[in-house]
């Protein structure tokens, strides 16, 4: 299976709620030291790797506020199918430039400032790498040139946030496992498989709708006729057809 059904999602919810696996999650988040942030939002610029029981809280979250939902949705999809032509603000940020989710928003984006920045530049530079192995993949399979911007685009280390203590590599690789640990229920039952370990938050949404293959397809599709013609109609067909799954 390499497409969330709605069915696998209500029982995935189901599953989490009565194990009380939110609350654990909020347990671990609670643990972060709260820092002190400007709000610039230049962090806020990829589909972060979001667990599944984190997806689950998140579109649980959605799914109770169906017009924030359907705001985001059509932003969502855009922000998939172009990502790795076009950089853009993630697509959960408002018109002022507030997280729509800042309350349900995953590990990931709650981590960022507690890294030093040794080990930030260290992760860019593994980044670096798999998006240049991404660029040879695209030009020699579908003679797609990725654009420059786009494979050296980074997000710079943040001097600018301000924690009294940060978290230490052992710590956030604990808090890692710890919810991987509840993420073993879910594989368990069926309701995911290993296909979808490493997923973004945005995928998370698009896998809802489309088959893990057919969403890459399109997206091979909608790039193309992005770097082409600066646009696409397909995507344009995609976004207006497309109706969100609740």
């Amino acid at each position: 299976m390499k497409k969330l059904t709605l069915k696998n999602i209500d029982k995935a919810i189901k599953t989490a709620k009565s194990n009380t696996y939110f609350e654990n999650l909020y347990r671990i988040y609670n643990t972060i030291p709260q820092g002190r942030c400007l709000g610039c939002t230049k962090c806020c610029m990829e589909s972060v790797q979001t667990h599944f029981v984190e997806f689950l809280n998140i579109f649980d979250y959605l799914r109770s506020n169906r017009r924030l939902y359907e705001e985001l949705y059509p932003k969502i999809i855009r922000y998939y199918f172009l990502e790795m032509v076009k950089k853009e603000h993630c697509p959960f940020l408002d018109k002022e430039g507030l997280c729509s989710i800042y309350q349900y928003r995953p590990l990931v984006c709650r981590l960022f400032g507690h890294v030093e920045e040794e080990e930030y530049e260290e992760s860019y530079k593994n980044v670096l790498r798999q998006n240049i192995q991404n660029m040879k993949l695209f030009k020699n399979k579908y003679k797609i040139l990725l654009p420059k911007e786009v494979l050296h685009y980074k997000i710079d280390y943040c001097r600018n946030f301000e924690v009294d203590k940060r978290i230490d590599r052992v710590r956030r690789q604990n808090m890692i496992d710890s919810i991987f640990t509840m993420e073993s229920a879910f594989f368990m039952r069926g309701l995911i498989t290993e296909d979808f370990i490493g997923t973004g938050l945005v995928s998370w949404f698009v896998y809802t709708a489309f088959d893990m293959e057919e969403a890459g397809n399109l997206r091979i599709q909608v790039m193309k006729e992005y770097l082409e013609e600066g646009d696409s109609k397909t995507l344009s067909n995609i976004i207006g057809k497309q109706k969100i799954v609740v």
